[in-house]
């Protein structure tokens, strides 16, 4: 996928480019950069099986960074708000303690889920923050 089949799919569904989709898009950049150097090596090193092995490896895994960045822009959409710039985690939980009446034990499994994506787009960004999204 490029980037104008991208914006294509996020145009036609409305979808937002917000800072947790920038992030994985950040992250494809990063897979990307890595293919070039892969491919820059493979050029003086023809038919290094093990090298084309890891470009077709990187390519894969620039393709599902751009797949998570519009999953992630589908769950933003859908859900009403967005991770980063509507406050992230903190914010939601406090609407869940004041939900529950902080018993948080009673949060739906879609709760619990959207609580741990929010997390696990915190410790991306900080990983982005360390130059290390291509891990």
């Amino acid at each position: 996928m490029d980037y104008r089949e991208y914006q294509t799919i996020m145009r036609e569904n409305g979808y937002k480019e917000s800072k947790a989709v920038k992030l994985f898009l950040k992250r494809a950049a990063a897979f990307n950069r890595r293919k070039q150097i892969l491919m820059k090596r493979e050029e003086a090193d023809c038919g290094n099986r093990i090298l084309n092995q890891y470009i077709s490896q990187t390519e894969e895994q620039r393709w599902k960074a751009v797949w998570d960045a519009i999953d992630c822009a589908e769950i933003e959409q859908r859900q009403g708000f967005m991770f980063f710039e509507d406050g992230g985690g903190d914010k939601f939980m406090d609407v869940m303690i004041a939900q529950y009446k902080g018993d948080l034990s009673r949060m739906t499994a879609l709760e619990k889920a959207t609580y741990k994506y929010y997390e696990l787009l915190d410790e991306m960004r900080r990983r982005a923050n360390r130059g290390q999204l291509a891990n």
